[in-house]
């Protein structure tokens, strides 16, 4: 077989791998067969960049925490800055959505996030009433019961049902 006709094959075959158009043991059998037996070298660049952005990411939830509870910047400021990091991390699972590892962890940080962001908004709509507050949990808890059931994620249905108790429990105890 002609070597630009196999080339061609090849990355063909790496762009099923990459998006996961067909399993990776075919492609691994695929791929080994068009290159007699010979493989492929990885670039250590492409699988660097999802570990880079899951720790940038995940540094920005300490970073939120601290700007919304240790210092003295107004609610409204506090909310945009929420907000922005809640973009940043849609964006980075949007960009990143073929590596499974990083949807997980960034699905986590982005419910965090949300969570943090539908607490601040009822500081400052229902200025510290815990009764709205718990409501607010209670309703991202649902949330999360939901994309576990969708996604088939077992852990967001875990966190949602326990904390959905806790938050009941401590909603009876107002």
């Amino acid at each position: 077989m002609n070597q630009d006709r196999k080339k061609i094959i090849i990355n063909e075959i790496l762009y099923w791998r990459k998006n996961k158009l067909l399993p990776e043991a075919y492609c691994n059998f695929l791929l080994s067969l068009y290159t007699e037996g010979e493989g492929i070298e990885s670039t250590k660049e492409n699988q660097k960049t999802p570990f880079v952005l899951i720790i940038v990411i995940g540094s920005l939830l300490p970073v939120l925490l601290l700007v919304t509870y240790f210092t003295e910047i107004s609610t409204n400021l506090q909310m945009v800055l929420n907000f922005i990091f809640l973009i940043i991390c849609i964006l980075g699972l949007i960009t990143q959505r073929t590596n499974s590892l990083f949807v997980h962890i960034g699905s986590i940080i982005l419910a965090l996030f949300i969570l943090l962001l539908t607490a601040n908004v009822s500081e400052l709509i229902f200025k510290g009433q815990a009764l709205y507050l718990i409501g607010m949990i209670f309703l991202n808890c649902i949330g999360w019961i939901f994309v576990g059931v969708i996604l088939k994620m077992r852990y967001f249905l875990i966190a949602g049902i326990l904390v959905s108790i806790i938050s009941v429990v401590t909603l009876l105890n107002i």
